[in-house]
């Protein structure tokens, strides 16, 4: 039986169970102490006190990278890995057929369009001269999801303001990329934060299909 030492708030640790979910395996989770003094199980297998740590039989890998090549290069993936991955990515993306600016200008119209607002444009060489001008970056936002936000939790300003890039691609097209607005929010563990979310992401995905 794989079992996996973890914490929940571990990001690397999501990275492997998100991975063991693609590959449908079945697995023990062990759920450390928070202090790594206090963790002696995790010493006494791996002689080190960092997670996530996996077990597999006398096989003990201790690092999350390590721990998804062996995963990837021992199991074989089941027909509905893609899916697993592309709903477990937390980030969207999708070509258009439309060079950079006319791409910028036609998300700009829909988010508008949807109720959204957008905070800030930036442009690629404002955050570094090795970007290309094309390259945008906006700050948007729900204003109404974004009180509500606050309402309930006013110390996660990664819910306010969601990311979306313009991105030049080959041929004279673009690439929309933008972040999910609910895997902004689930390690907080708020019910009511993540229902705000998923209403401002349903409103997302109409601006991304409608592209």
């Amino acid at each position: 039986m794989l079992t996996l030492y973890q914490v929940e708030w571990c990001h690397y640790c999501h990275q492997v169970r998100q991975v063991m979910t693609e590959l449908g395996l079945t697995y023990l989770t062990v759920n450390v102490q928070a202090d790594r003094d206090e963790r002696a199980d995790v010493m006494a297998i791996s002689d080190q006190s960092g997670v996530p740590m996996l077990q597999d039989g006398d096989k003990i890998f201790s690092d999350s990278d390590e721990i998804i090549e062996y995963l990837r290069a021992t199991f074989p993936a089941p027909e509905d890995a893609e899916q697993h991955a592309a709903i477990g990515a937390w980030r969207a993306a999708g070509a258009v057929s439309l060079a950079p600016r006319a791409a910028l200008a036609h998300l700009r119209e829909l988010l508008e369009e949807k109720g959204f607002k957008i905070i800030a444009q930036v442009k690629g060489p404002k955050i570094s001269e090795r970007l290309p001008k094309e390259y945008v970056l906006l700050y948007v936002t729900a204003p109404v999801a974004a009180v509500k936000t606050i309402e309930i939790d006013p110390l996660a300003p990664g819910a306010v303001l969601l990311p979306m890039a313009v991105i030049p691609a080959e041929n004279g097209t673009s690439v929309i990329a933008t972040a999910d607005p609910v895997g902004q929010v689930w390690l907080f563990g708020e019910p009511e934060l993540k229902k705000v979310q998923t209403a401002v992401k349903k409103r997302l995905i109409e601006v991304l299909d409608a592209l």
